[in-house]
């Protein structure tokens, strides 16, 4: 089983009193689902940006799919990594949903049937389709959000690193959301899943990394 990411001595820091990792070396499987937990502030985002290739500024090497990501270019980077923000409002980009679902499948051809299919199957499947056109300043924070996993639908065979994606839903969207990762874990599919929803995603769930005192440290069971 090859990593899709390694990470060897990496180290971040925001300021020179701001240290947030130091020395960290660990490897995430394309096929398995990861969590990675630890306390507000100790990193989680911080380390979704920089598998992204968001933050540039970081000592030691990360590399995807055993080439460095510092020169992978941004083009290639999200043709393999999709990266989900906790901000619903940072995942969007367009108008309203349809066209928004355009841009995440790097399409711009509006009129294409088969596009247009996907994104609306994408879009019925987190009950949001009747509102395709409607403006996003219109909606509300829990329809964002669905915008956001509905897009994860047409990037299926990319890497998913999912920062909080439970948060703001409600059950029905939290189900659907956990059998498109079960789904995802029995075909061999994974993801770097950072939550707080530790006992529902228990069954999914292959691995268990958390950040602790600037480090990164394998978990061998879940909190009670």
């Amino acid at each position: 089983m090859k990593p899709i990411y390694k990470i060897n001595e990496l180290s971040f820091s925001y300021s020179s009193n701001k240290e947030i990792f130091r020395n960290i070396n660990f490897e995430l499987a394309f096929e398995k689902i990861t969590l990675l937990s630890g306390k507000n502030g100790s990193g989680k985002t911080t380390l979704c940006r920089l598998l992204s290739g968001l933050e540039k500024r970081f000592q030691g090497y990360i590399l995807l799919e055993n080439k460095n990501l510092s020169k992978i270019p941004v083009n290639i980077i999200v043709n393999k990594v999709v990266y989900l923000k906790q901000e619903s409002l940072a995942n969007v980009v367009a108008a309203n949903p349809d066209e928004d679902l355009a841009i995440w499948q790097h399409k711009f051809r509006l009129n294409n049937n088969t596009f247009e299919k996907k994104r609306s199957n994408a879009l019925k499947y987190f009950d949001i389709y009747n509102f395709k056109d409607k403006p996003i300043w219109e909606l509300s924070s829990g329809q964002i959000k669905r915008i956001g996993l509905s897009a994860l639908l047409l990037n299926d065979e990319k890497y998913w690193i999912l920062d909080e994606p439970f948060g703001g839903l409600d059950d029905k969207s939290v189900e659907l959301l956990l059998h498109i990762l079960d789904t995802r874990k029995k075909r061999m599919k994974g993801c770097l899943l950072i939550t707080h929803q530790f006992q529902e995603c228990k069954s999914i769930t292959d691995r268990w990394l958390q950040i602790e005192n600037k480090n990164i440290i394998e978990k061998d069971k879940f909190y009670k």
